[in-house]
Formats: structure tokens, sequence, C-alpha cells
């Protein structure tokens, strides 16, 4: 109780000083390397050095359609011990929304400005969470996602390539740091990285049956992406729906031309600036836009994916819970999440319960503040991330997962 204790409040001070204002395996190709190989690492200087050593690891993975591709990711190793049996473990942090220019990549910041692109702020705000779990002992692996800081579009919100690219970093990680193959993993992260996290858990059995996987910590996860693109519109971050159909374009020249078709001079200009973009520069630039000025006949493009079946289909394709997680998960949301529905989420519990899944659902405090400010959806993050760590080291040291399924 004291270790969990003690790691909780240092979770918590990490964040008042640092935070910043069907399934299938998928085979290599002959010739490419094995999902998950390391290819390339490189020194990452960082805040903590003393807490964790890291480097910038280039490692394999695979598209949707199972084509190979190269991602990379920021792999922390801890200075302290792990003093509670076994291999290390490794916790696969997969981050919340960065933007969808290069420079945004997680492993391209430094708690400030990236300097690959002047005037681009990419504030790595979740580094605090990293280096709490790196103090009690967990090793944490940081992917940047397909696409975001190396070539092609950032594929933002394709549970199924987020999935791939979030199982294969914890391959990279153990093969990186020279750990047991069978060495625990979990997966973790909040708002997109909540996605990404639950869509790894789902996606582990049959793309990543070589791990052992724990446990998932799933924070606010955007699991039906036509709730979320109906909350987000005229939000403060509405610019991430420009994020979103770019990297679906990337995939789907069908997706592409229905967009295209039917978008106007602003929008196409909005689906531009947002391939360029971190999200700071997409709240102050287009922040609270309207879908609906954004199409050629002034439908919103929750009324676009009604006309133009492929949107509609594409979204629904991402949706989660259409799979079983192969492990305990802790999924939270809440109620006044002004971004990321509390109805879907725990429609997303209810369908893993459903499954047969051990599933801990937990209703987040928050605030009805400014809605659409995103307030409602940043504000849980602080506290909900820390109980999800918390929820993982119980795993890792064999204590029992709750279950509130009945």
């Amino acid at each position: 109780m004291f270790v969990k204790i003690r790691f909780l409040l240092s979770s918590l001070a990490l964040v008042a000083s640092l935070v910043l204002p069907p399934a299938t395996a998928v085979a290599a190709p002959a010739g490419a390397p094995s999902p998950g190989t390391v290819t390339a690492s490189a020194p990452f200087q960082h805040l903590l050095p003393a807490n964790s050593s890291a480097r910038v690891l280039t490692y394999s993975t695979t598209r949707e359609d199972g084509s190979p591709v190269a991602a990379t990711a920021t792999l922390y190793e801890p200075t302290a011990a792990w003093t509670h049996g076994g291999p290390r473990p490794t916790i696969v942090f997969a981050p919340g929304t960065r933007g969808q220019g290069d420079q945004c990549a997680p492993s391209r910041s430094f708690l400030g400005v990236s300097s690959a692109w002047p005037g681009s702020v990419n504030f790595n705000y979740e580094y605090q969470f990293h280096q709490a779990a790196a103090a009690a002992g967990m090793r944490v692996i940081v992917p940047d996602y397909i696409g975001l800081g190396t070539p092609g579009a950032h594929t933002y919100v394709n549970n199924i390539e987020e999935a791939h690219a979030v199982i294969d970093a914890g391959r990279a990680a153990l093969q990186a740091s020279g750990a047991p193959a069978d060495a625990p993993i979990a997966f973790a992260g909040y708002s997109q990285g909540g996605g990404a996290a639950a869509a790894a858990a789902e996606f582990a059995e049959a793309y990543g049956p070589d791990l052992n996987v724990r446990g998932t910590y799933a924070g606010a996860p955007p699991a039906d992406l036509e709730r979320v693109m109906h909350a987000v519109n005229g939000s403060a971050i509405a610019h991430v729906l420009g994020y979103a159909i770019n990297g679906f374009a990337e995939r789907d020249p069908q997706f592409r031309d229905a967009i295209l078709a039917n978008f106007n001079d602003r929008g196409k200009a909005f689906l531009r600036d947002a391939a360029t973009s971190c999200i700071g520069e997409s709240v102050a630039t287009w922040g609270f836009t309207r879908t609906q000025t954004l199409t050629a006949h002034g439908e919103s493009l929750e009324e676009l994916s009604l006309k133009e079946p492929i949107i509609g289909e594409t979204l629904r394709h991402q949706k989660l819970g259409q799979h079983t997680p192969n492990a305990p998960i802790y999924i939270a949301n809440s109620p006044t999440d002004d971004l990321i529905p509390y109805g879907q989420a725990r429609a997303l519990a209810g369908a893993y319960c459903q499954a047969g899944a051990t599933v801990n659902f937990v209703a987040e405090p928050g605030t009805a503040l400014a809605p659409g400010a995103a307030l409602g959806h940043a504000v849980p993050l602080m506290a909900s991330v820390p109980k999800g760590l918390v929820y993982l080291f119980d795993l890792f040291t064999h204590k029992p997962a709750p279950n509130n399924c009945a």
C-alpha cells in the first residue's frame, strides 16, 4: 500500500511541476523485418536523465493492409531497480493528441518548442507520467504512431494502425533493452492514446500473441468515431477532424475523393494546415471551427457522412469493442468530458463485459465549465492517468484485477 500511495503522489507532484498551461496476425513480407524489429537507435536527451536513460528507436510495424512501415518511439529505461520479482515490466504509453506534422512527434519534443519546425510548439504534456512510472521501476516506451515523425500522413485515430504501432513498440522495447521475450507488458494512454491502448488490447491476441500482456489502462478512449466527430465539431480542437480526414484519405482514395468533392476552398485549406500543424497551432488557428463552414453546401461532417456512405463506413470500421481484450482493462471517462462522450466509453466497457473480459470502468470527476473549450476533457487527465498507472503497477505485482462488470 505504501508503494502504491508513494507512486500516486509522485505522479501528481510531477504533474504539478512539469505539466504545461475481425483482427488478423500479419506476417512480414519476404525481405522485410518482422514487426517490432528495431532497425535504428539514437540517444535522446530529456529533463530527468538521472531518473531514466532514453533512446529513440526506429522499429518495424505494419499498416492496416499488412504492408510494412517504419515507426519511431522513445524508450525510457529506469535507473531504479524493479524489486517486485520477475523481469522488469514495460508500459507502452500511447500518447494523446500531439498534431499531424512530423515535428509534433513525442520523440521530437523536450517539454518545449520543437526545433524541427520554426514557430511550431510541441509540448510533451505527458512526460511527467512517463517519469513517474520509470521512478517506480517500470520501463516505458512511447510510440510516435505511424506517419508521425516518419514519412507519410499520420493516420490519426486509425485504431487498427495505432494498435499495430503500440504492440510493435512493446516488442521493440523488449528487444532494445535485452529483456526476456515473456517479460510483462501493459498498454496505457489517455484520449487518442486511450483509444490506441484499447485497440492494442483488442488486437494483442491475434497480432501480438507472443507478448505477455498483463493489462491496459484506457482513459477517455475515442471508441466510436461517429459520436466523437459530433462532439468535437465546433470545439477548441475542431482541427483534429482534419488530422483524421487526412489519415483516412491517405489510405483510401474513395474516401479522399468523397471529401474533396464536397469541401469548399476553406475546407481544403483546413486539411492542408492540419497536415503540418501541432495541436497548439490548430487550436490557435482553427479552434471552434464548425464543419458546416468547410463544405460546399453547408453540411456538417456528420451530415456529409450520411450523404457519402464511404465516410460513415470508414468511421464505423474503426469502432472499438469488436474484439475482446486479452487481459484486464481499466476504462475511465468523465461524465462531463466535452470532447470524448462518456456514453461511448461506457458502451465500450459494456461490450467488453459482455464478451467476458475483466473490466474496471470508472466515471472520473471533471468539470462542466466552458463546454467545448476542452477543459472537461483535459482536467480529468491529471488524476486519471496516475490512477491508471497504479492499476497497471498492481497487475505487475500480481494483485487481482478489479471487475465491476456486474
